[in-house]
């Protein structure tokens, strides 16, 4: 296969694993290798990355070669491969700005940055570099604090036309100004702030997650960490320390039912500690009750080598941006940011923030999943609740966030949402979310929203060529069930519709739920007023395209159609396919009814609706 060619900035520790890594794996059995999550993505091993490009600052590696700079002092990185080839790629000098910390001068040499003599590189310099190398990726390995120059790197990878890997707490992929850049530019972008492989991150975030699953209230917990390495002594200056502090708080307060207060929780680096080198002891407190109101405690040592930790992380994401830049898709991509760091855009939990991942690196070669959201209607029967059906608050999130949150978990990654009643005000929220969220989201105006919802999918004709995932906004559902069903594609003329055959389904307003009669995996008829019927229609769909050319002959027949009809016309021609989703969870929330229903499946634990938690900000 090609290779993958990054650039790094920053030849630290951390570069030091990743390149030992991609020369350890070369030539292995990789289904039996020990210490990566993948062995090949879209095809490609840990030696297919190639540096074509590498910066930094310290004298003692500008100048050398990359494969003799790794192991230069202040690096202290466990010494697992060092049989290399050649002395690799020159390290060049990079940009100081803020990236070395004053007080690092007062260590000694061994233990601190020494700046090198050579000139510092302009900006064109860098870019320059960039494109002359063949870089395809720039990789972010600066010290924490390093604002400044992060931003600088980040502007070079835009200028140069290469991906860029945040893997530090400077906010990039999470600022949504940079997203937008890199979005429009159709660069893709991961960060930031990388996950270790198993660290104390993700590892305090799943004891969190399983106190939530468990039932068990918790009350407290913090998370103190101690290292010998350059990073360490670094963040000894707190001034150095706030993005890195919040990075690793709130990812673990997105796993709390409800957000500790901030005296409830402390998380963040501890001390410096000379002799540990580049290990690092994170140790973890958890007090919280279980039943009866009866207290309980955990506590958690973890000792590991960080810099492995972290390039067992970074060999992935490098194969994910490789894989979006085949495809043509730029922005964050939001399940590598959210499986792979600790301050993506949007938080899920690693359990569904795997599953995303696992589906973005199986989309091969079919760009981004597109799902169009329907959002146009009154809502009338739920005008108690607020004036704008989507964006009725739901615990505090609107339901039209919850449900784009719920897609992007399925799976979806580029969003279309019809806006009628309403318009302005819902498309200055969507506008809002998609900076949030770091996604690609367009809104389309449905002039004729008090027609048929038919109306409204026929509005995204124009906007979608390839099969689109299709959604209501008021409909609440197990993102598994969206997941499955883009599994399952749909001919170009077809539709495939998730159908609930579970007819005691307690969640179903029989008074309004759309009934269909399904034959040997086909959908014979749909219709809310149909008397024969075997199953519920969940409002799920996978579409292929030839829906919008039925959907324009019934609209230019009668001036007016239902998403209904045109399934009932492609129906009765074979092209109409259903899957069971019974036993999943789906609910409309239609009505004041429905909407207190759904309310109580979110506040009972036992449940476990795949949702976001009543207090949790998507």
């Amino acid at each position: 296969m090609n290779k993958i060619k990054i650039a790094i900035a920053g030849v630290g520790n951390c570069a030091s694993a990743l390149v030992q890594g991609l020369h350890y794996y070369r030539g292995r059995q990789l289904e039996e290798a020990i210490g990566l999550m993948h062995g090949r993505i879209g095809g490609y091993r840990p030696e297919d990355i190639e540096v074509v490009a590498a910066l930094d600052v310290d004298r003692r590696k500008v100048g050398r070669g990359l494969h003799e700079a790794i192991f230069a002092k202040p690096n202290c990185a466990a010494v697992f491969f060092d049989r290399f080839p050649g002395p690799g790629v020159t390290v060049r000098m990079g940009k100081v700005f803020d990236g070395i910390s004053p007080h690092m001068a007062d260590y000694a040499e061994e233990r601190t940055f020494l700046v090198a003599d050579a000139p510092e590189p302009a900006e064109r310099d860098v870019i320059r570099l960039l494109r002359q190398s063949g870089a395809e990726i720039l990789l972010n390995y600066l010290p924490v604090g390093s604002e400044e120059a992060t931003r600088f790197y980040a502007e070079c990878a835009l200028a140069a036309g290469v991906g860029f890997i945040n893997c530090i707490p400077v906010f990039i992929a999470s600022d949504p100004v940079w997203a937008r850049r890199f979005e429009e530019n159709n660069l893709p972008l991961v960060g930031d702030d990388i996950k270790s492989q198993l660290g104390a991150t993700i590892t305090h975030r799943l004891l969190t997650d399983l106190f939530r699953r468990r039932g068990v209230k918790l009350d407290r917990t913090y998370q103190l960490n101690t290292g010998g390495n350059t990073d360490f002594l670094n963040m000894k200056n707190p001034d150095r320390l706030a993005s890195k502090k919040q990075s690793k708080t709130e990812s673990v307060q997105s796993m709390t039912p409800g957000r500790l207060d901030a005296d409830s929780i402390h998380i963040g680096p501890s001390d410096y500690v000379p002799w540990q080198g580049d290990n690092k002891v994170a140790f973890i407190r958890m007090e919280g009750r279980i039943f009866g109101n009866v207290p309980v405690h955990m506590e958690l040592r973890l000792s590991v080598e960080d810099s492995p930790n972290s390039a067992g992380v970074a060999i992935d994401m490098i194969r994910c941006v490789k894989l979006a830049l085949e495809r043509k898709v730029g922005g964050v991509l939001g399940g590598p940011s959210a499986f792979f760091c600790k301050h993506p855009p949007r938080q899920f939990t690693d359990n569904e923030a795997f599953n995303m991942t696992e589906s973005f690196i199986r989309n091969s070669g079919q760009g981004r999943k597109p799902c169009l959201i329907i959002a146009a209607g009154r809502g009338e029967r739920l005008r108690a609740a607020g004036d704008c059906k989507p964006l009725t608050p739901l615990y505090g999130v609107p339901l039209i966030e919850r449900v784009i949150g719920l897609a992007m978990e399925a799976g979806a990654e580029e969003f279309f949402v019809v806006t009628g009643y309403q318009a302005e005000k819902l498309n200055a929220f969507l506008n809002g979310l998609a900076g949030r969220f770091g996604v690609p989201l367009t809104t389309l105006h449905n002039r004729e929203w008090e027609k048929g919802n038919g109306v409204s999918v026929l509005k995204a004709r124009e906007s979608i060529q390839k099969p689109f995932l299709l959604l209501m906004a008021d409909h609440l559902f197990d993102p598994g069930i969206a997941r499955e069903l883009m599994a399952r594609p749909p001919a170009g003329d077809e539709v495939v519709l998730a159908t609930d055959s579970d007819l005691n389904n307690a969640q179903v307003n029989m008074d309004d739920v759309t009934r269909v009669l399904v034959r040997e995996g086909r959908i014979a008829e749909i219709g809310k007023q149909i008397a024969g019927f075997n199953a519920f229609d969940t409002g799920i769909f996978h579409c292929g395209t030839g829906l919008f050319e039925t959907l324009d002959r019934l609209y230019r027949e009668s001036g007016d159609v239902t998403l209904s009809q045109a399934v009932q016309v492609l129906a009765r021609q074979g092209r109409a396919r259903s899957w069971d989703a019974a036993g999943r969870f789906w609910i409309d929330i239609d009505d004041p009814g429905s909407f207190r229903k759904a309310e109580n499946l979110l506040l009972d634990p036992l449940e476990s609706p795949p949702l976001p938690r009543p207090d949790q900000q998507l």
